[in-house]
């Protein structure tokens, strides 16, 4: 009679676990399909799609090569330019010494001094107190 009592329990339990496997089940199948739906767009869409990838990559390939050539050129330029200068400034740094030893560098100099002294006299002699 026990044995009868936990057969029929027994079956019960299945079947209850098999009608709340049911609507899960239900839902499962739902969703593979949905999923194969998914996969069959996206494998149809996917070549497309890789090779406006590889357009895109061939473009910034390239242009990335014109970018590196107008920085070549422009390196060059800079560098021709320093050279230029570093022999302007290096002229310039031979001649000035001789430059500055002339007579009329040092008239202008005395003239600028007196000039600088006569305002300072000036502005003393005319401040008002």
């Amino acid at each position: 009679m026990y044995l009868e009592i936990c057969l029929i329990i027994f079956g019960l339990a299945i079947l209850v676990l098999v009608i709340f496997c049911i609507p899960v089940l239900m839902q499962l199948w739902r969703t593979a399909k949905d999923v194969a739906v998914t996969l069959e767009t996206l494998n149809q869409s996917l070549p497309v799609i890789l090779k406006n990838l590889e357009d895109i990559t061939r473009n910034i390939n390239s242009s990335t090569s014109a970018i590196d050539q107008e920085v070549q050129n422009i390196t060059g330029t800079i560098d021709r330019f320093q050279l230029v200068m570093k022999s302007i400034v290096d002229n310039i740094q031979s001649i000035a010494p001789v430059a500055m030893k002339l007579p009329i560098i040092q008239t202008v100099k005395n003239i600028a001094a007196i000039a600088k002294g006569i305002r300072a006299f000036l502005d003393v002699l005319l401040a008002k107190r």
